[in-house]
């Protein structure tokens, strides 16, 4: 059976829950200024997406930014704007890495085709993500419906009515 708290106790109870709250609130704003001061340090805001748009991966840019995965997607949840300007980057970037793929077929030697084809083949898949409206792969028809069969069908199921009558 569980003990009756007293009143104080309940109270210290929310005290510590608010005091855990106001703590928490306190690092996240912390590591938030962080980031801040480490973006604006790289060059800023439009700098990060700058380089994503070249076709470089968000992994890249964070090591370059000193910060981690989840650090780089709460800086970008933290402003709606942030979130549509990674989204266009990250389509920009597919058009780049779609463009690199030319450059690294021309200027590949008879020795470097292999590595050249598999630099290619990673660029066009990474541009197929990207920006899949452009260099996804076309949806084919899930389904082939034969309609002359089903016509032969529906006329056989009505001449066998029929002779039945």
């Amino acid at each position: 059976m569980a003990k009756a708290k007293t009143l104080s106790e309940v109270a210290d109870n929310i005290v510590a829950r608010q005091l855990n709250q106001k703590e928490l609130a306190n690092i996240e704003r912390q590591e938030m200024s962080g980031i801040n001061k480490k973006i604006h340090a790289f060059g800023g805001e439009a700098m990060v997406f700058d380089h994503i748009s070249q076709g470089k991966t968000i992994d890249s840019v964070i090591k370059s930014l000193g910060i981690s995965i989840g650090g780089f997607y709460k800086w970008v949840e933290k402003d709606e704007k942030r979130g549509e300007l990674l989204a266009r980057a990250r389509t920009r970037g597919g058009r780049s890495l779609a463009e690199q793929t030319l450059e690294i077929a021309d200027s590949a030697t008879p020795q470097e085709a292999q590595v050249a084809k598999l630099r290619v083949d990673t660029r066009r898949w990474l541009a197929s993500k990207q920006a899949p409206d452009e260099y996804g792969d076309k949806q084919q028809p899930l389904v082939n419906i034969d309609l002359g069969s089903m016509a032969l069908d529906a006329l056989r199921k009505r001449s066998v009515t029929f002779d039945e009558k």
